[in-house]
């Protein structure tokens, strides 16, 4: 029989392989997001016999104006653990735990389609932000750099100061800098904009892109950066699902950046 334990209490070790297990990423990306935990959110890991059966995590280092958001992130099962209804228990204990938190908004991506209707099941979630993906070919122009998270979100700051978007903490942008690197991206600066990117399937992955020109400036980063391909994403008010949540988040809210 499992009981559910704060994974912070935890051997890392054995979360560490958990993930890498279910998820297949570097050992990198979950030790860096463990060592950031404590400031960026919570967790629960499924404990049986000393053993790690499986876990979830709760970010809520993000904010839109003054309310906080949270987002239920890497729920994961050991494969011969499944069935048991580990990962509905799981998810509601983040998400209680984002609510006690102080979360007024609450949300998680999906994995694929066919999981809206199961955390509408246990959570009560419902599809609440969509997507646009636009395909891009490169196309050289504006200067490219990779900059810190720091500088990221000064300048994301700066520019949608003016637009409703979804705030992270310094700790929040400093794991996912750490996310595209893995995946042989980083943040970036883009002439006039900044965009946050990884590979995935020969392509560009653009999940950011700000500035005065999104499209052209998402073109010129793949074009730094040797791809041809470019797959820019941009949260929208309608399209493809996106988000499921708690609550309908206010119309045309920019929150692109998910982790995941």
């Amino acid at each position: 029989m499992s009981r559910l334990i704060d994974a912070l209490q935890v051997e890392p070790r054995q979360l560490i392989a958990l993930w890498r297990d279910v998820f297949g990423d570097p050992p990198e990306l979950p030790a860096a997001f463990l060592r950031q935990l404590p400031a960026i959110g919570c967790g629960w890991a499924a404990v049986a016999e000393g053993r790690v059966l499986g876990a979830a995590y709760w970010i809520d280092a993000l904010y839109l104006g003054e309310e906080r958001c949270g987002y239920l992130y890497a729920v994961a099962v050991r494969p011969e653990a499944r069935g048991q209804g580990l990962g509905a228990a799981l998810s509601r204990a983040c998400w209680e735990s984002g609510r006690e938190r102080g979360a007024i908004y609450a949300c998680t991506e999906p994995a694929e389609a066919s999981l809206f209707d199961w955390y509408g099941d246990i959570l009560g979630a419902r599809p609440v932000l969509y997507r646009q993906t636009t395909e891009l070919a490169a196309a050289a122009g504006a200067p490219v750099e990779p900059i810190s998270a720091e500088d990221y979100a000064e300048r994301r700051e700066a520019l949608l100061k003016d637009r409703l978007h979804v705030r992270y903490a310094p700790e929040a942008l400093a794991y996912e800098q750490v996310n595209c690197r893995c995946y042989g991206g980083d943040l970036y600066r883009i002439g006039d904009g900044i965009a946050d990117a990884i590979r995935e399937d020969g392509a560009l992955l653009v999940r950011e892109c700000l500035g005065s020109e999104p499209e052209a400036l998402a073109a010129s980063l793949g074009a730094a950066l040797g791809c041809e391909r470019i797959r820019l994403l941009r949260s929208a008010a309608e399209g493809e699902r996106f988000l499921a949540g708690n609550r309908v988040f206010p119309p045309d809210t920019i929150f692109n950046i998910t982790f995941d």
